[in-house]
């Protein structure tokens, strides 16, 4: 099942100028006119490679280094909301997380957050990065980083760079190597969500995770 994600707000293009008009208030219109022609929204702005966004700003490095400063308050922000507290796979602020630091990769990441017994947050590690089209992750490897961390549960997350949400044959089975491995150890796979720009599907709700 999909969580519907949210589409790009009218307000999204104002906000992209007005940060680049921190520093170029002269040039903000134009700028933020190239960016969102080039990468169509403002997490795609935000998450482009610096050197193809440096380029369309004339190599103006004040706004490229108020663009990295947005982008660590931004994620320092969904982080703190997310530890210290149970973690469930439907929660709002999980999804939050992980689209706000997966949904516009431009290339696959696999992560893996690592929870404790009140599954609360021990480690969030990407455990793969791939291709635009495919990650290859090894269970071996996440397992024993959960031996490491005395993790008894984990949840698994992917991006789709594509923009569509809907998990592929290759995800599916690779999400039942791990669960079938985790379970040999007493380890829990609460669930696997693939993130993208148009949503969030979870393994669980679909009935492809027992």
């Amino acid at each position: 099942m999909a969580s519907s994600g949210p589409t790009e707000a009218p307000g999204c293009r104002r906000a992209l100028e007005e940060l680049i008009g921190l520093t170029r208030p002269d040039r903000a219109r134009e700028l933020s006119d190239r960016l969102f022609t080039r990468f169509g929204s403002l997490g795609g702005a935000l998450a482009a490679c610096p050197a193809e966004r440096i380029e369309l700003l004339d190599h103006a490095m004040d706004v490229e280094r108020t663009f990295r400063c947005f982008q660590r308050v931004l994620k320092q922000m969904l982080w703190s909301a997310l530890i210290r507290r149970p973690i469930l796979s439907s929660d709002q602020t999980l999804h939050d997380y992980l689209r706000g630091n997966m949904a516009y990769e431009r290339v696959e990441h696999f992560r893996v957050l690592f929870l404790n017994a009140g599954n609360e947050l021990i480690a969030d590690e990407v455990m793969g990065i791939g291709s635009v089209s495919g990650v290859q992750v090894w269970p071996r490897e996440i397992l024993k980083r959960c031996l490491d961390l005395n993790a008894t549960a984990i949840l698994l997350a992917h991006n789709h760079p594509s923009g569509s949400p809907a998990p592929s044959r290759a995800d599916r089975d690779l999400t039942e190597k791990i669960a079938n491995a985790a379970r040999f150890f007493g380890i829990v796979v609460h669930d696997h969500l693939v993130v993208a720009r148009r949503g969030i599907v979870s393994f669980r709700e679909a009935g492809w995770l027992k």
